[in-house]
C-alpha cells in the first residue's frame, strides 16, 4: 500500500485523467446532443427544456453523494461514464420522445455526477498548501477536454453531414448556415450525421472509466471507519445550519439559476442568428479556451485580491459582455466577432473563480459531512436548473428573441448574487485564516 501523501496524488491524478475525458464528453453533451434535440420537431422541446434536463442531472449527482459514505468514491465514479454510454445509446437508437428525454437525463447524471463529487474528493486527497493549485488544474483540464469535445464534435457533424449528402466538406458546412430551410433529405442527414457523432462518444466514454479503476481508496478517505454518536451527529447538524453554510447555499442556487438561462442554448442561440454549425462549434470552443486561461491564472488572482473578491467581483464584470451577446445582431457584419468575443470575456470572467468556488464551502463543515452538504448544493443548484428550464421554455424564450433576453434577466441575476457574497463572506472569508488558527478551528470542528 502507497503512503498516504504518495496515495493522495496518484488519487489526485487519476481523478483528474478521468475528468479531462468526462470534460470532452460535456462538451459533446452541451453542443452536439443539443443541436441534435433541436433539429427534430418531435425533440425540440427536449432542446428548449435542456435546463430542466441539467436539473435532473444535478439532482442526480446529488443522490449519488449521499451513497458514498457507503459505497465509496470509486464506485460512484465509476457509474458516470457507464451512464454516459447508456444514455447515448438510447438516444441514438430509440425514436420515443419519452424515451429520449429519459436517455438524455441519462446523459446529464453521468455528467453532473463527477462535478458533483469533486470538491469533497479533492479536498480528501489535498491540504491546504496545494488545494488552490490541484482544483485549478483539475478543472481547466476538464475545460480543455470540453473544447476537443465541442470542436470535434461540430467538425463531426459537418464531415458527415457533407458525406451523407455526397458533397465536400465546405459545402457541407455551407448548407448548415440554413437549417430552418433543410429539404426533408438534408434534415435526415444532418440528423444522422448527428447519431454518428454522438455514438462515436459513447465508445470515448469507455476511456473515462480506466482511469477511475485504478483509484486506490480506503474507508477511511470518505467516512469515520469508528461510528460517530448520536451526540455528534446532533452537533454536526446543528453546525450545518450556521449563516455562512446557509448563505453559500443561495449563492450557489442564485448563480445557477441565472446560468441555466444561457449556456445549456449558446449553440440554439447563435445557429438561429445565422452562424453556421461549424463556427458556431468554434466560438462555443473558443469560451472554453477562456475559461482554461482564466482558471489557470486563478490561483495569481486570488492571491492578489482575495478569494471572496476573485468569487464576487469577477462574476460582476462579466455582466457587460452578456449584454453584447444578447445584442450581437446590432453589430452587423462584425456580429461573430463581437459575440465571440462577449463568449470568451463572460466565460474567463464569470468562471476564472471556480477553484474558489469549488473548494471554499469545504471549508465549512467536517470530512464526513462534505458529501452531505455538496449534495445539499447540489440540490438547490438542481431546483435552479429546473425553475430555469420552466420559466425559459414557457415564458422567456416565447418572447420575440427571447434567448437573447435571458442575458439581460441573467445579468441581474448576478449582480443579486455577487452583492450577496461580497457582504456576508469578504471580512471573514476573503483571505483563508493564518495555520494556527485553522488547526484550531479543525479542532473544534471535531470534537
Amino acid at each position: 500500500m502507497m503512503d498516504l501523501e504518495k496515495r493522495a496524488k496518484f488519487n489526485s491524478w487519476m481523478f483528474i485523467f478521468a475528468y479531462i475525458v468526462m470534460g470532452v464528453l460535456s462538451g459533446v453533451v452541451l453542443d452536439t446532443m443539443v443541436t441534435f434535440l433541436d433539429s427534430s420537431t418531435a425533440t425540440k422541446g427536449i432542446a428548449a427544456s435542456m435546463s430542466i434536463i441539467m436539473g435532473v442531472g444535478f439532482y442526480g449527482g446529488a443522490i449519488m453523494l449521499l451513497i458514498i459514505p457507503k459505497f465509496g468514491y470509486k464506485k460512484v465514479l465509476a457509474c458516470s461514464p457507464i451512464a454516459f454510454i447508456i444514455g447515448m445509446v438510447l438516444i441514438t437508437k430509440i425514436r420515443s420522445v419519452a424515451i429520449i428525454a429519459i436517455s438524455a437525463s441519462i446523459v446529464m447524471i453521468g455528467v453532473c455526477m463527477f462535478d458533483a463529487i469533486l470538491s469533497p474528493y479533492l479536498t480528501c486527497y489535498t491540504t491546504e498548501e496545494n488545494r488552490e493549485k490541484i482544483f485549478s488544474t483539475t478543472l481547466w483540464t476538464n475545460i480543455a477536454g470540453m473544447i476537443v469535445g465541442t470542436w470535434s464534435g461540430g467538425f463531426m457533424i459537418t464531415y458527415r453531414f457533407a458525406k451523407r449528402l455526397g458533397l465536400s466538406y465546405g459545402q457541407g458546412k455551407l448548407l448548415t448556415e440554413k437549417i430552418k430551410t433543410f429539404s426533408p433529405i438534408e434534415l435526415q442527414a444532418y440528423m444522422g450525421a448527428h447519431r454518428d457523432a454522438l455514438l462515436t462518444y459513447a465508445f470515448v466514454a469507455i476511456l473515462c472509466l480506466i482511469p477511475i479503476l485504478f483509484i486506490k481508496e480506503i474507508p477511511e478517505d470518505y467516512r469515520r471507519v469508528k461510528k460517530a454518536t448520536n451526540i455528534n451527529e446532533k452537533k454536526d447538524w446543528k453546525a450545518f445550519l450556521n449563516k455562512y453554510i446557509v448563505m453559500f447555499v443561495v449563492f450557489a442556487f442564485l448563480i445557477r439559476l441565472g446560468a441555466s438561462l444561457i449556456t445549456p442554448y449558446f449553440s440554439v442561440f447563435l445557429s438561429r442568428m445565422g452562424i453556421d454549425r461549424a463556427t458556431t462549434s468554434a466560438l462555443i470552443s473558443y469560451q472554453y479556451l477562456s475559461m482554461v486561461v482564466f482558471i489557470m491564472i486563478s490561483p495569481w488572482i486570488v492571491k492578489h485580491i482575495g478569494r471572496v473578491m476573485t468569487l464576487g467581483g469577477l462574476a460582476l464584470v462579466s455582466v457587460p459582455f452578456m449584454l453584447i451577446i444578447a445584442n450581437g445582431a446590432l453589430f452587423g457584419s462584425h456580429m461573430v466577432i463581437a459575440v465571440g468575443l462577449g463568449l470568451f470575456l463572460r466565460s474567463g470572467f464569470m468562471n476564472a473563480a471556480q477553484p474558489v468556488q469549488q473548494a471554499l464551502p469545504m471549508e465549512f463543515v467536517t470530512k464526513e459531512a462534505r458529501p452531505a452538504y455538496n449534495s445539499v448544493i447540489y440540490i438547490v443548484q438542481g431546483l435552479g436548473q429546473v425553475i430555469a428550464g420552466l420559466i425559459g421554455k414557457e415564458f422567456i424564450f416565447n418572447l420575440p428573441n427571447g434567448y437573447g433576453k435571458a442575458y439581460y434577466i441573467t445579468g441581474t441575476i448576478y449582480i443579486i448574487a455577487s452583492i450577496l457574497l461580497l457582504v456576508v463572506y469578504t471580512k471573514k472569508y476573503n483571505r483563508p485564516p493564518k495555520k494556527e488558527e485553522t488547526s484550531i478551528l479543525e479542532s473544534a470542528v471535531v470534537e
